[in-house]
């Protein structure tokens, strides 16, 4: 019976951790004189009810106590909003987040949450950024810039 119980609870760990992927590399992202939420609203599509992930993320940046970014690679990334304030500082204080995925590999709005600070704060809402472009006009800012500058 005590083999049982304790099979029981390390079945039960590692659903646990299938659930929830954390990372505390905040996104080294390129940089902008503009506030990041200001940054990134423009690229923003319409709201999604869901994405698939494969339990890892490549980072994230808060935009505000209640909104981020998370990075899913070298060209995908989300935005996330959760009910405000997230945690007892909000996001932009926050040093590790992870995600919850109820249904195998997704991220649904409504169903999952945002963990941080021992604190499930539910996902209200999800737009896919469309980071491609993002990054292709910072570049193309940073190269105007560079040009502009007197040799």
């Amino acid at each position: 019976m005590r083999k049982l119980k304790f099979f029981l609870a390390v079945a039960a760990l590692a659903a646990l951790g299938a659930c929830a992927a954390l990372t505390a590399v905040p996104a080294d992202r390129p940089g902008s004189d503009l506030p990041a939420k200001a940054r990134y609203m423009p690229y923003l599509g319409p709201p999604i009810d869901s994405f698939t992930w494969m339990m890892h993320f490549d980072g994230w940046e808060a935009l505000s106590d209640s909104e981020l970014i998370v990075f899913m690679g070298a060209d995908t990334a989300y935005y996330l909003k959760v009910w405000a304030p997230c945690g007892t500082q909000g996001l932009r204080w926050a040093h590790v987040v992870g995600l919850t995925s109820s249904v195998g590999g997704t991220v649904t709005a409504r169903l999952d949450s945002l963990k941080t600070q021992g604190v499930n704060c539910p996902i209200s809402e999800i737009r896919k950024l469309d980071y491609k472009r993002f990054l292709a006009d910072e570049r193309a800012q940073h190269a105007a810039a560079a040009e502009s500058q007197p040799h």
